[in-house]
C-alpha cells in the first residue's frame, strides 16, 4: 500500500500554507469566490477537469481525477465558508477580514482536501477508477449540497460513495471519531410571531399580553417534549431568542421567538413540528391572541452507512493505528450539510481530532479563539487520500 502518511508529511508545509492563506482571508457563506478561485487553480494545475457551476451562482469547485484504470468513482468533500465571528486569537495567520473568521475549521477542510488531491494526482495511473473532489459553499447557511446534488454533482461520472471530515478539538490530534448510522441531526428553523393587544399596564384587562402567551407556550412546549416525545428518540427544541415589548408599563402586543428543532428520525421530526403548531394554536386561542409560524427546513439528518464507516475504520488502522479510532456511543444533535450527499449515496462522515491542550488548542467550534494543532493537517490529507484509494481498490471491476 502507498504510504500516504509519509507522503502527507512531505507536503505539510504546502498544505499549511494553503490553510494560513485561507484563514487570513475568510469568506462567509455565499461569498467564497476567492477561496473557490484558489482551489480551482490548484486542481487545474494538477491536471484535473474542473467544474464551477454545480451550485448555480454560488461559488463551488468540483475536480475530477480520472484514474489510469477502469473502476468506480469515489467522492471526497470539503466545505469552504467562514463564520461572521470576530477572531481574538493573535496568530501569524489571524483573519484580516473584520468580523469574519474560520471558527468552524472549514479552512482546514479545504486545505487538507487540496493536499489529498496532490497526493492522489501523484498516483493517478494506479487509481482503479476516479476521484471527485467536491468543494461546497454555504455550509453554514443554506448548505451548498442542497443545490449541488440536484444539479448532478454526483453524476458524470456516477459517484458510488462519498466521504467527508470535520475537525474537532474535543478529540486529540492523531485520532478520528466515527459513528455508523445516525451521526448528526436534521434541523428546522422556527420563527414565531405571537400577536396580542396593547394596553396600559395599569389596566391589563384591556389588553392581550403576548409575553404571557409566549411564556405559556414555552412551558407547554417543554412539557410536551418531556411527556409526549418517545424518550428513546433523540430530539431537542431550543428557542434562543425572544423579543417583544416597548416599555415596562405597557402590555406587549407582539413577541417574536426564534428557535430550532433538531431530530434524527423523520417521523419524530414531523411529529414535533405538528405539535409545536398545535400548541401555539391552543395557547394563543386560550388567551385570545393569534400567531404566525414560519418553519424553514434546514439540513436532513446525516446518516452514515455502516459499511462505509467500517471502511473508514479499516483505513484508519493503517494510517493512525487501531488505538487512535474512537467509536462514538451515539450521534450528536449538531447539523451538517454533508447530509445532502449521504441522502443520495452511501458514505461516511467522521470527526478529525485536532485538539492538543498542552499547546492551548482546546477551544470549541464556533469559538472566537478557535484554532487547531496543525499536525492534524497531514493526518487529514493522508486519511482523505487513503480512504479514496482503498475504496477504489476494493470496489474496482
Amino acid at each position: 500500500m502507498i504510504d500516504f502518511k509519509k507522503e502527507a508529511q512531505e507536503i505539510l508545509d504546502q498544505v499549511a500554507g494553503f490553510r494560513h492563506d485561507l484563514h487570513m482571508h475568510p469568506e462567509p457563506s455565499n461569498e467564497e469566490f476567492r477561496t473557490a478561485d484558489i482551489v480551482a487553480k490548484h486542481l487545474t494545475e494538477l491536471g484535473m477537469e474542473v467544474t464551477r457551476d454545480y451550485a448555480g451562482e454560488l461559488p463551488s469547485v468540483v475536480g475530477l481525477l480520472k484514474g489510469g484504470k477502469e473502476g468506480p468513482t469515489v467522492a471526497l468533500r470539503a466545505d469552504m465558508d467562514a463564520l461572521r465571528v470576530q477572531e481574538v486569537a493573535n496568530t501569524p495567520y489571524k483573519s484580516v477580514n473584520d468580523g469574519i473568521m474560520h471558527a468552524c475549521g472549514h479552512d482546514v477542510h479545504t486545505a487538507s482536501l487540496m493536499g489529498a488531491a496532490t497526493l492522489l494526482a501523484r498516483h493517478k495511473n494506479e487509481l482503479k477508477g476516479n476521484v471527485k473532489f467536491i468543494f461546497e459553499p454555504a455550509e453554514e447557511m443554506i448548505g451548498g449540497g442542497r443545490i449541488m446534488v440536484p444539479n448532478g454533482v454526483l453524476e458524470n461520472p456516477h459517484v458510488d460513495a462519498i466521504f467527508g471530515i470535520h475537525v474537532n478539538n474535543a478529540y486529540p490530534v492523531g485520532t478520528i471519531a466515527v459513528c455508523g448510522g445516525e451521526m448528526m441531526a436534521a434541523s428546522d428553523r422556527l420563527t414565531i410571531h405571537i400577536k396580542g393587544r396593547t394596553a396600559h399596564g395599569a389596566w391589563p384587562h384591556l389588553g392581550i399580553d403576548a409575553i404571557m402567551i409566549a411564556a405559556h407556550f414555552l412551558t407547554t412546549l417543554q412539557t410536551m417534549m418531556a411527556r409526549e416525545k418517545d424518550t428513546f428518540e433523540h430530539a431537542i427544541v431550543t428557542f434562543g431568542q425572544i423579543q417583544g415589548g416597548t416599555a415596562r408599563n405597557i402590555i406587549c402586543d407582539d413577541v417574536e421567538l426564534n428557535g430550532i428543532c433538531r431530530t434524527f428520525n423523520p417521523e419524530t421530526r414531523e411529529f414535533l413540528n405538528r405539535r409545536i403548531d398545535e400548541i401555539l394554536k391552543g395557547v394563543t386561542m386560550t388567551f385570545g391572541g393569534s400567531y404566525e409560524l414560519d418553519r424553514a427546513r434546514s439540513h436532513p439528518a446525516l446518516i452514515c452507512d455502516p459499511a462505509m464507516t467500517e471502511h473508514v475504520c479499516q483505513t484508519a488502522k493503517d494510517i493512525l493505528g487501531e488505538d487512535h479510532i474512537i467509536t462514538m456511543p451515539h450521534g450528536n444533535l449538531g447539523c451538517e450539510s454533508f447530509a445532502y450527499f449521504t441522502e443520495a449515496r452511501e458514505g461516511a462522515f467522521y470527526w478529525m481530532g485536532t485538539g492538543n491542550p498542552e499547546k492551548g488548542i482546546d477551544k470549541p467550534l464556533h469559538s472566537s479563539s478557535f484554532d487547531i494543532d496543525e499536525d492534524a493537517l497531514a493526518v487529514a490529507c493522508a486519511m482523505h487520500a487513503a480512504v479514496a484509494y482503498q475504496y477504489l481498490e476494493k470496489h474496482s471491476l
